[in-house]
């Protein structure tokens, strides 16, 4: 009894005698770290056995952990800390503590607690007597750090690391760790590089297997076929997962060497061996597919549309599979064949199930919505020319053509009726058959591998013939229910295009005779022919519009500068006096000088000089940067605006005129001529004649028929009218009003004396006489401009005090003739006040210290970064000084504020130019444009910033 409690008292945690230590060392290792570390071992190996890779895509370094997976192995980590945690509280002076709380960082690393996983590697660093303890701490803090995109502090470790004595396990990791980094970091060079030197160090063979493909993936990527195939082959000697031996031997294919007739004809048997092994039957989808990739290298293309028509029609456990083969489809009819119809029908089906997560899924959208918009336009110039010819007939000639339309129509759908009854006859004979291989092939759909039952909504040329006729026929209808009913109103909002309206209702059509039919259709084609000359004229503009358009989608995104070429002539030959003349010939400019054809860019050079001299492209011609010097012009215009509406706000007409004049003087080239226009006419209505008036609104519906200000100068011409006839209309100007408003110019406010002081500077020096110039690029779209504070809100039912009322004429005792005095103007709140409501456009703006060197070069990143990640925005970037010794840059112009705010917040991620600057203060924010003229002029940073807080 004794001698058992001076053994107790010897095992005391304060004692460190060898009996003491022998003993926690013995129970910390077995009963709490031994049991963690190998749970732990057991957790990773299942979240590695969930994991669904895409064997399309490089595969990813470590698998992927989220909410969902952390939530799945919640409870087994909570019982990994509870087991490693046993050590640390009963027996501290053992040697696996610091093992233990390893065990802990990992798993709060899985629970996605990486700050409290950061905080736990570190101590270990620190306290930890064991170097390779440390070592596999650093690694893991390493890996924290990337989690929380602290890349900076993450190139630090790895850097620390680099001159340590590492052994075997943790070499393996830091170099897949930097794999992962220099993955994220878009070096591939340094990710094949570090995958290199982990394979010696792997001892399980299957995770050698599959970092080794990976390498593998990555050299076919960047074409070194011979080391891609010896990787494929190395990871097949190792006997490896199925799949992962499968895709090594699909992808073989695509890496030999094809240096003649024998080694083509080695290969195809290669993959039909493939395909006649019954261990791949859900794989067949993709061996089709790999076969497709095959005949394209040979440039088979025919003959790779045929077998990725197989691999669509073909089910497989690839749930992703499907997206890659209409996407491979839509890349030979688009960049081979140019069919870009068919390619767009592809690339359509391709985006419903393509998996948004793979790198490429935004560039996948966006040539799908590019062939959307072309495939409108081209469909749009077709329809439109069919019924202008028909609008040109006689009534007999137009009369018997759409009746043979109609009856042609009805013998094709007869044939198909027929046809669909004989292959329903043909699957009722052969279902016993079907029902047999449904049984033995385990495939639920029956699907066979003929090519006769390829199931309709998989052929996307099928697809988009239909589509084709159903826009023909019923106009290009919104997707929804019930699109029959036209009690909706869709058919008002159709153009004049379609060929048809929506049909008689069906159970209308059940009680109609064939001949009864076959009228009523032959009517509602020939209802929507232009005949009338106003028709024709609505149809033509529509043609116009489309080939402009279609000539731009050739230019600028397909880049197929012949037919763009051809487009832009047919456009002026066509559409001689063209509103779009100006830049076609710019364009035209743009294209020769491309294709080095001095001559015709010469030609177009003067054509656009002569023609058009005081356009914005007629500048571009001679300054390629004159987008963006004019971009400070358009600034000092738009603070010109604001102080001229001030004074009209406070009636002081005469110096909001005067300003007026300086704004169509001095920045003839500004974007807001509507705007400016519009606020004359408001000046007008409170001080000229009637009749001037008049003359000025009907101005200026014929000079900006495109501006958002139309519905209000047709709202005055209509109000204009209606009293013109009830004889209310005053005769003579209103007389100077009694009592003005005390917003004079001396009330203005000190930053609106500044602005309008430096909108009326001086403009700078004319130019010197122009040279034979470069060629400049294309000149990006320009975005809406703001709506003017003259304009009424379409959004609320406040109404604006910028509008006048015309008023009605009052007699007076003694008078014959109604008198007019000025309806009296509402007080308005706060001019330079920020507002919270919707604009036209919205900015991203970046303040940050000037000189600081982390923003050297920080334009040009974000121009890289726009066009990498935003380029079908079309942004364009100004920089300028802000107060306190910083600098602005400026992201224009986002039409959604959503858009803008979730650029903001991206700012945040490693991508981004600011996403990995750490140590500097700056600052990012939205702001729509009308806030943006307010912030210019009160350069007020933190009181926008607590706006900006309290309404986004």
């Amino acid at each position: 009894m004794i001698l058992a409690g001076l053994l107790l008292a010897g095992c005391s945690v304060e004692r460190n005698n060898p009996l003491s230590k022998t003993y926690h060392n013995t129970s910390a290792r077995y009963n709490g770290f031994f049991l963690a570390r190998e749970k732990m071992r057991l957790t990773e190996a299942a979240l590695q056995e969930q994991m669904q890779y895409d064997y399309n895509q490089v595969l990813p370094i470590y698998p992927t952990i989220d909410s969902t997976t952390a939530k799945a192995f919640e409870a087994d980590l909570e019982d990994i800390k509870k087991k490693a945690s046993h050590p640390i509280q009963y027996h501290k002076n053992s040697k696996w503590i610091d093992n233990s709380y390893t065990q802990i960082g990992k798993a709060n690393f899985y629970q996605l607690n990486f700050a409290e996983a950061v905080r736990t590697f570190k101590y270990v660093n620190a306290t930890s007597k064991d170097a390779d303890d440390r070592h596999e701490a650093l690694v893991w803090l390493m890996r924290s750090f990337m989690q929380l995109d602290e890349m900076d502090n993450a190139q630090q470790v790895s850097e620390f690391l680099r001159k340590e004595r590492l052994n075997k396990d943790n070499a393996r990791e830091l170099y897949l760790a930097r794999a992962h980094y220099y993955r994220q970091q878009a070096d591939t060079a340094q990710v094949m590089e570090n995958l290199a030197l982990s394979l010696p160090n792997f001892e399980d063979k299957d995770g050698e297997s599959r970092a080794r493909y990976t390498l593998a993936q990555l050299y076919q990527l960047t074409d070194q076929k011979k080391e891609a195939y010896e990787q494929y082959s190395r990871v097949l000697r190792r006997n490896p997962p199925y799949d992962l031996g499968f895709f090594s031997r699909l992808n073989l294919g695509q890496v030999s060497e094809l240096s003649d007739e024998q080694d083509k004809e080695r290969i195809a048997g290669y993959y039909e061996k493939l395909l006649k092994d019954e261990k791949n039957l859900e794989y067949r989808d993709r061996i089709y597919y790999e076969m497709a990739q095959f005949e394209l290298r040979q440039k088979n293309y025919d003959k790779a549309l045929q077998l990725l028509q197989k691999s669509l029609k073909t089910p497989g456990s690839l749930s992703n599979q499907k997206g890659y083969s209409y996407v491979s489809a839509g890349e030979i009819y688009f960049d081979h064949l140019s069919k870009y119809d068919l390619a767009a029908a592809y690339y359509d089906s391709a985006v419903q199930v393509y998996p948004q997560r793979a790198p490429e899924f935004e560039a996948v959208v966006e040539r799908r919505d590019i062939l959307a918009d072309f495939a409108k336009q081209y469909g749009t110039i077709q329809t439109q020319d069919s019924l202008q010819r028909l609008g040109r007939m006689s009534e007999a000639e137009r009369l018997e053509f759409v009746q043979a339309l109609v009856q042609r129509e009805e013998e094709a759908r007869q044939k198909e009726l027929a046809l669909q009854q004989e292959r329903q006859q043909k699957l009722a004979k052969n279902e016993p058959s079907r029902n047999n291989r449904r049984s033995q092939n385990g495939d639920a759909f029956g699907t066979t591998n003929d090519t006769g039952g390829v199931w309709y909504f998989d052929n996307p040329t099928a697809m988009a013939s239909a589509r084709s006729e159903f826009v023909r026929r019923w106009g290009d209808r919104p997707l929804q229910d019930f699109w029959r009913n036209r009690s909706r109103g869709e058919a008002a909002n159709q153009p004049a295009a379609d060929i048809a309206q929506a049909p008689v209702q069906d159970t209308t059509q059940a009680q109609l005779s064939p001949e009864e039919m076959a009228s009523a259709q032959v009517q509602t084609y020939l209802q929507n022919i232009p005949l009338t000359t106003a028709d024709m004229q609505r149809s033509e503009k529509q043609v116009e519009e489309a080939l402009f358009r279609l000539a731009k989608i050739y230019a600028q995104y397909l880049n197929d500068t012949t037919r763009a070429e051809q487009s832009y002539l047919e456009l002026l030959q066509r559409f001689p006096k063209s509103e779009h003349t100006a830049e076609v010939y710019y364009s035209l400019y743009l294209l020769y000088g491309k294709a080095g054809n001095a001559p015709q860019q010469q030609a177009y050079y003067n054509k656009v000089k002569q023609e058009f001299p005081n356009t914005t492209y007629a500048q571009l011609l001679d300054d390629a940067d004159f987008l963006t010097k004019n971009a400070a012009d358009n600034l000092k215009a738009q603070a010109l605006y604001d102080s001229a509406f001030s004074f009209y706000d406070a009636q002081e007409y005469e110096k909001a005129t005067t300003l007026l004049n300086q704004v169509i003087s001095q920045y003839p080239l500004n974007d807001i001529k509507d705007k400016t226009a519009f606020l004359g006419v408001l000046v007008t209505a409170r001080t000229q004649k009637p009749e001037a008036l008049r003359r000025q609104l009907e101005q200026f519906r014929k000079n900006y028929p495109g501006s958002t200000l139309q519905p209000q100068a047709e709202q005055l011409l209509a109000t204009y009218n209606d009293l013109e006839q009830k004889n209310q209309l005053r005769k003579e100007a209103p007389a100077e009003p009694a009592s003005k408003k005390p917003k004079a110019t001396a009330s203005l406010t000190p930053e609106q004396k500044v602005s309008t002081e430096i909108a009326t500077a001086t403009a700078s020096e004319a130019k010197a006489t122009p040279q034979l110039p470069r060629v400049p690029e294309q000149p990006k779209p320009q975005q809406p401009a703001a709506k003017p504070k003259a304009e009424i809100s379409q959004t609320t039912n406040t109404p604006d005090t910028a509008l006048p009322e015309l008023p009605v004429a009052t007699a007076t005792p003694g008078d014959s003739a109604g008198t007019v005095a000025p309806a009296p103007a509402t007080p308005a709140a706060d001019p330079m006040a920020y507002e919270a409501g919707s604009d036209s456009a919205y900015y991203f703006v970046l303040v940050y210290p000037a000189g600081a060197p982390a923003f050297k070069d920080i334009r040009a990143k974000y121009e890289k970064y726009n066009s990498t990640y935003f380029k079908n925005e079309q942004l364009t970037i100004d920089s300028a000084g802000v107060a306190g010794n910083k600098r602005m840059l400026l992201v224009q112009a986002f039409r959604d504020p959503k858009m803008a705010m979730s650029y903001n917040v991206k700012q945040k991620g490693p991508q981004a130019p600011v996403g990995r600057i750490r140590g500097v203060d700056f600052t990012t924010f939205v702001i729509s444009s009308a806030n943006y003229r307010k912030f210019l002029q009160k350069n007020d940073l933190e009181a926008y910033l607590a706006f900006f807080k309290n309404n986004y």
